[in-house]
C-alpha cells in the first residue's frame, strides 16, 4: 500500500505537523511531535458497493520525546492528560539509561507550550510557514508544494 508524508500545518497548535496519507483508499494518520495532536481515519470494513471508516482525533496536550542512551527513541503524544501522567514522565525522564540532551517534555493547554523537561529541537519553536519556508529553502521545492520535507 502506497502513501506519502509530508508536514503539513497542525490544526491544533499551528507549527509542523505529519501525515501519512495513505492516497488510495483515503486513510491517514497525522500527528504533531509539537502539541501531541493526532488524527487517524482508517477504513474498518468495505464491500464492492461501500467503505466505512473509523476516525479518531484527540487535541493536543503535550508530547515526550524519550531517548535512551543506547540510541531506542520512544515519542508518546499526551492524548488524556493528568498531573499523574506528567510526574509519571517527568520521573522516566530522570533516569539513568536516557540521554537528557535529546529528551524533553513538553505540555500544551491553552495554546501554550510549557516544556517540563529537556530542550525541543530547534525547529520546534517555528511556525509552520516558517519551517516550510526553511524545509523548501534546505531541500528545494517540488512541483507539489503540499509536499514539505520533514525534519525534526
Amino acid at each position: 500500500m502506497a502513501s506519502m508524508i509530508y508536514a503539513i500545518k497542525c490544526p491544533c497548535c499551528g507549527r509542523s505537523a505529519i501525515k501519512d496519507d495513505y492516497y488510495k483508499t483515503d486513510e491517514y494518520y497525522i500527528y504533531c511531535l509539537r502539541c501531541g495532536y493526532n488524527h487517524t481515519k482508517l477504513i474498518v470494513s468495505e464491500t464492492a458497493q461501500s467503505v466505512e471508516y473509523k476516525e479518531e482525533k484527540y487535541d493536543g496536550n503535550g508530547i515526550f520525546i524519550l531517548v535512551n542512551k543506547d540510541g531506542s527513541r520512544k515519542s508518546m503524544l499526551l492524548n488524556k492528560v493528568t498531573e499523574e501522567h506528567l510526574e509519571e514522565h517527568k520521573a522516566l525522564f530522570e533516569d539513568d539509561t536516557v540521554d537528557q540532551g535529546k529528551s524533553y517534555l513538553v505540555s500544551f493547554k491553552d495554546g501554550v507550550f510549557s516544556i517540563l523537561g529537556g530542550n525541543p529541537p530547534e525547529n520546534f519553536h517555528l511556525s509552520f510557514e516558517d519551517y516550510k519556508e526553511k524545509m523548501f529553502a534546505k531541500y528545494g521545492e517540488s512541483e507539489c508544494d503540499f509536499m514539505v520535507p520533514i525534519e525534526e
